[in-house]
């Protein structure tokens, strides 16, 4: 992809880096990626060589540990890690999350208290929405924050946390004014060894190593500085970083597929049936023929999306066109991978077993394909009143 296709494109300094992330992956990611995927939590040997890439700190200013960049890298290192590494996929998506909501709504103190400790890899964050009742509707959160003096006391549930169990601290969505609705929600920075937070561990069909969590919230004291934004801000903050957040995860699946799919076709053309190779067979190339074609259609989606983020142009519909598109992709490619491979496919002892539960996964996080749909359908037909 060059900067002449559609307006955008990868640079000179972006193809450098996609190659310097790919050997990377290669090298330090790909060895015992099948093991790890079953452990629960990521070993920090591995974040901390995700972070000495820099990738933890791309987009954050360099006195934060930072690296000065674009979002077209970041894509970059997501997709390229989760060829090889699903997870080391997802958590490069830490600088567009959890370090840019403190560096945009957190005081100077918490800045950089906090971010720097992202970026190093030193401290793992979760984004803490969802609750048991609210999980799109992001507005009707029943979490509470009382403001006390210099603190405020939060209580309520918080559930199906990615990274819940094993993160040092937490973004917490709670209702300052209950009865304000989106305004009335701010965002918190919880310690999670704070007194009166518990957790616990979901058994999930994938995702294991970003295992999932609830916590409980029991009077938990947070001092007034650690509010990220003014009051009532918490819910447009969200919803904001959500636009390159679904970019990201899109691309953690293509990049899932790729890897598949790359696989896949080195498998079929030494697998023989009927004394030739499988790859000659129309009913195996085509189908995976067809698989490549959708995958590329969806990162000049993604990549288009993210060129667009990078210059201040709105692309929400395109954020949740991403969204949806890319773990459907993901999805149906892996699922033509494992049928390709047939029973070895099936086995435990085989990646794609693992890959296609992961793709299932990013189906649900952040928002499932039809509240994308409406997202798409409003900016589609906002001409009309009903809309």
């Amino acid at each position: 992809m060059t900067s002449d296709e559609f307006g955008f494109g990868f640079s000179e300094n972006q193809e450098f880096f996609r190659w310097e992330v790919r050997k990377f992956a290669q090298r330090e990611l790909a060895p015992g990626a099948l093991e790890r995927s079953r452990l629960d939590r990521m070993p920090k040997d591995i974040l901390a060589k995700i972070a000495g890439m820099g990738i933890l700190g791309l987009n954050i200013p360099e006195e934060f540990g930072g690296v000065p960049s674009d979002f077209i890298s970041n894509g970059i290192a997501v997709e390229e890690m989760a060829k090889v590494d699903f997870a080391a996929g997802v958590l490069g998506l830490e600088p567009a999350a959890s370090a840019a909501f403190i560096l945009k709504g957190g005081a100077d103190e918490l800045k950089k208290e906090w971010i720097p400790r992202i970026t190093g890899g030193d401290t793992l964050c979760c984004l803490a929405i969802t609750e048991p009742g609210s999980g799109s509707d992001a507005a009707a959160l029943k979490a509470r924050a009382v403001r006390e003096g210099n603190h405020y006391i939060l209580d309520g549930e918080k559930t199906a946390i990615t990274k819940g169990m094993q993160s040092d601290i937490a973004l917490v969505f709670a209702k300052t004014d209950p009865n304000a609705g989106a305004k009335g929600v701010s965002c918190f920075l919880v310690p999670l060894d704070s007194p009166g937070v518990q957790r616990s561990a979901y058994k999930d069909m994938g995702w294991h190593l970003l295992n999932r969590a609830s916590l409980s919230l029991d009077g938990v004291r947070v001092p007034v500085e650690n509010r990220l934004g003014r009051e009532g801000e918490g819910f447009y903050m969200v919803m904001g970083q959500f636009d390159v957040l679904r970019i990201l995860f899109g691309l953690a699946g293509l990049g899932l597929a790729q890897g598949s799919l790359q696989q896949t076709m080195d498998y079929a053309k030494i697998r023989k049936a009927f004394g030739q190779p499988i790859a000659k067979f129309e009913g195996v190339s085509f189908k995976l023929t067809e698989d490549a074609a959708y995958i590329e259609a969806a990162r000049i989606l993604c990549y288009r999306a993210l060129w667009l983020h990078d210059r201040g142009i709105r692309h929400s519909k395109e954020s949740a066109m991403c969204k949806w598109w890319c773990p459907q992709v993901a999805v149906n490619v892996i699922h033509d991978c494992l049928l390709t491979h047939g029973h070895i496919g099936y086995s435990e002892d085989h990646p794609l077993e693992g890959r296609l539960r992961d793709a299932i996964g990013l189906e649900l996080a952040d928002g499932p394909a039809d509240i994308m749909k409406m997202i798409i359908s409003r900016a589609l037909f906002k001409e009309f009143p009903a809309f």
